[in-house]
C-alpha cells in the first residue's frame, strides 16, 4: 500500500512539475513577445525623432528660400521704380509696354506664388511636427509602462505611428510645393503696390 501511495505522489509531483514548466514557458513566451513589442516601439520612437528632425531641416530650408525670394522681389521692385522714373510711365498700361517692367512684374508675381506655397508648406510641416510630437509622447509614455500594457495596445499604437510616418515621409525627404493650385496675384495689383511703396 505504501508503494502505491508513493507512486501516486510521484505521479502528482511529476504532473505538478510539468504544469509548472508549461506555465513558466508560457509566461516566458509572453514576456519575450512583450519585449519584442517594446523594442519595436523604441524603433518607432527613433523613426519619429528622425522624421521630426527632417521637418525642422525642411522648415529652415523653406524659410531661407522665402527670405531669398523677398530679397529678389525688392531688387526687382527697385528696377521697376528706376525704369518708371526713366520712362515716366504713370499708369499700369504704360508701364507694361516697357519689356523690363513687364518682365519684372511677372517675376515678382511668380516669386509671390512661390512664397505663398512655401508658407503653406511651412504651416503643414509645423502641424505635422505637432502631430508627430503627440505620437512621440504617447509612445514614450507607453514604453515606460509597457509591463502593464497588453501587446494589442502596443500593436495599435505602432500601426498608428506607421501610418503617420508613411504619410509624412515624402514631405520630410524633399521640399516641394505645388504652385498650380495657388492663384496668381494680378500684375496690375503688384504694380500698384510697388508704386504705392514709392510714395511712402
Amino acid at each position: 500500500m505504501a508503494g502505491i501511495i508513493k507512486k501516486i505522489q510521484h505521479k502528482q509531483l511529476i504532473n505538478i512539475l510539468g504544469l509548472f514548466l508549461i506555465v513558466l514557458l508560457l509566461h516566458t513566451g509572453n514576456a519575450f513577445a512583450g519585449q519584442n513589442k517594446q523594442f519595436e516601439l523604441r524603433d518607432k520612437i527613433d523613426e519619429i525623432l528622425s522624421l521630426r528632425e527632417k521637418f525642422v531641416e525642411r522648415q529652415a530650408q523653406a524659410l531661407e528660400l522665402c527670405e531669398q525670394f523677398k530679397g529678389q522681389m525688392m531688387e526687382l521692385s527697385k528696377e521697376i521704380k528706376n525704369e518708371k522714373k526713366r520712362n515716366g510711365a504713370d499708369s499700369y498700361q504704360e508701364a507694361v509696354r516697357n519689356p523690363r517692367i513687364n518682365y519684372n512684374i511677372k517675376l515678382i508675381q511668380r516669386l509671390l506664388t512661390y512664397i505663398c506655397g512655401l508658407n503653406d508648406k511651412i504651416k503643414y510641416m509645423e502641424n505635422s511636427n505637432d502631430e508627430l510630437k503627440f505620437f512621440y509622447r504617447q509612445a514614450d509614455d507607453d514604453l515606460r509602462i509597457c509591463e502593464t500594457l497588453s501587446n494589442m495596445n502596443i500593436e495599435k499604437l505602432i500601426n498608428q505611428i506607421d501610418q503617420k510616418i508613411e504619410m509624412y515621409q515624402p514631405e520630410a525627404d524633399k521640399l516641394s510645393i505645388d504652385i498650380d493650385n495657388i492663384g496668381l496675384i494680378p500684375c496690375e495689383k503688384i504694380w500698384n503696390k510697388i508704386i504705392k511703396e514709392k510714395r511712402n
